[in-house]
């Protein structure tokens, strides 16, 4: 089949992220574009050597602005599907129609050339607010959803089962990927969150951080025979669980693998305005919220996951409710549960990474440059001295080399690499799922040095 376009697919964070990119990957590779999977972190230098026709971006904000107008000025078509789409506020930036305003006012919209929506509450709201044509404007859903469908729900397997999961949702102030709350409050500022509200947010948080994990102690220890395991969000320090919980018997914390293959496994989920109370959903699992705890900022922050859940309004309403979901003998409507959800989460039916495919297949092929320069700045248009030095090395000795020597340096960095024999893999599940054509991962290289960058392409064998 000869080759259409080329897409490059950037992948935040692997543990969550991963499946989705390499299912839609898989059938760009159908239709017959090159296609490359490309680490978060490694973009700035591996994107300017690939030149790609497109780039699928897994957000676009002012803190990653720099990189997309780079993309631009060297000819590359920018698309958008972000990894965190669907959990939106009732007030503030993260509201729908002020999130589509900001992107218009701030004039990050004209950068992108296609946008892709979890929901139609969404979409309609940059329809009316963003300032960009309808016709760049996708009604998909997400492609990591797909996984809670046949044929791809196969794959949602956990070494065991009947557990109560906790899932957590403190990674502003207990970042993995930065170096205390301060660092992740100069990250919110950039999105373009006031401080005064950053500061205010992160001050409930930290209030109901260690009342949370006071809740779970008591849940488990209400329930000595029950297995409970916390997961840390994909974005957390899990050591401060595994210290916290230490003593408890029946607590084990596992931040492994996706959440998804947890939740199909788990008896209930536990949370507290956390985003997997929607995959809980998706997979008829029923999610409880530790109400009690809620505070009116919290709740406007991050409203679904509240309305979907079954609310304990005391520590003994959470045990009472998780016994009854662990013995099987507590009903919960769901069926009013998925009303709530549907504007946000658009059919769950295994086919978002299909349609998301569908149309980048389409996009003409570009005139996109090649550049060491871009590169060796790692997209940036004024990079420091350190900046242009690792660049530099990036180019010369290959962001593969670069980036494992800085994930030793620093450990948290290690959870964004990706792996290859993972990409092939899931390349391969995905061919036996449908019987279609398999594919071979390779690692990119620079076109001229031949060194391996941290990019993953996929071939046809």
């Amino acid at each position: 089949m000869p080759t259409q376009n080329s897409v490059a697919l950037i992948v935040d964070n692997p543990k969550r992220d991963l499946r989705g990119i390499v299912l839609t990957a898989y059938h760009l590779a159908c239709a017959g574009c090159r296609t490359a999977v490309v680490p978060m972190y490694a973009q700035g230098h591996d994107i300017p050597l690939l030149a790609p026709d497109t780039v699928l971006l897994n957000y676009i904000r002012q803190s990653n602005e720099e990189l997309v107008r780079c993309y631009r000025e060297l000819g590359i078509r920018v698309a958008v599907m972000d990894t965190e789409g669907g959990i939106l506020s009732r007030k503030g930036l993260r509201e729908p129609n002020a999130w589509a305003s900001s992107l218009r006012d701030t004039g990050l919209a004209i950068l992108v050339d296609e946008y892709f929506f979890w929901g139609d509450a969404i979409l309609e709201a940059f329809r009316e607010n963003s300032g960009m044509r309808p016709e760049q404007l996708h009604l998909t859903g997400c492609p990591r959803y797909d996984l809670c469908a046949p044929p791809w729900n196969k794959a949602l397997s956990y070494r065991s089962s009947g557990f109560v999961l906790v899932n957590t949702n403190f990674s502003a102030i207990n970042p993995a990927f930065t170096r205390s709350a301060g660092a992740e409050k100069k990250i919110f500022q950039a999105l373009g969150w006031s401080e005064a509200y950053i500061n205010a947010w992160f001050a409930e948080i930290e209030g109901v951080f260690p009342r949370y994990l006071d809740e779970i102690e008591a849940l488990a220890q209400s329930m000595p025979s029950q297995a409970i395991v916390v997961r840390p969000h994909p974005f957390e320090n899990s050591e401060r669980y595994k210290r916290r919980f230490a003593a408890v018997n029946n607590i084990e914390v596992d931040g492994s693998g996706d959440v998804l293959n947890m939740i199909n496994a788990a008896k209930c989920i536990v949370h507290l305005n956390c985003g997997t109370s929607v995959d809980a959903l998706l997979q008829r699992k029923v999610p409880v919220s530790l109400e009690y705890l809620n505070t009116d900022l919290l709740l406007d922050h991050t409203p679904l996951p509240s309305r979907i859940s079954i609310k304990a309004q005391s520590r003994d309403h959470l045990i009472e409710t998780v016994r009854g979901l662990v013995a099987g003998n507590l009903s919960f409507n769901q069926d009013a549960a998925f009303t709530d959800i549907e504007p946000w989460f658009y059919r769950v039916d295994g086919f978002a990474a299909s349609r998301v495919a569908s149309v980048l297949v389409g996009q003409p092929k570009q005139r996109a440059r090649f550049s060491l320069v871009r590169a060796a700045r790692g997209g940036r248009s004024a990079p420091s001295i350190g900046q242009v030095v690792q660049g530099t090395a990036a180019v010369l000795f290959g962001s593969n080399l670069i980036g494992a020597l800085r994930s030793r340096i620093t450990k948290a960095r290690k959870d964004k690499d990706i792996s290859l024999a993972d990409v092939q893999a899931l390349l391969d599940f995905y061919a036996d799922a449908v019987h279609g054509p398999h594919f071979r991962a390779k690692p990119a290289r620079n076109r001229l040095t031949g060194v391996p960058l941290s990019t993953i392409e996929i071939h046809a064998l």
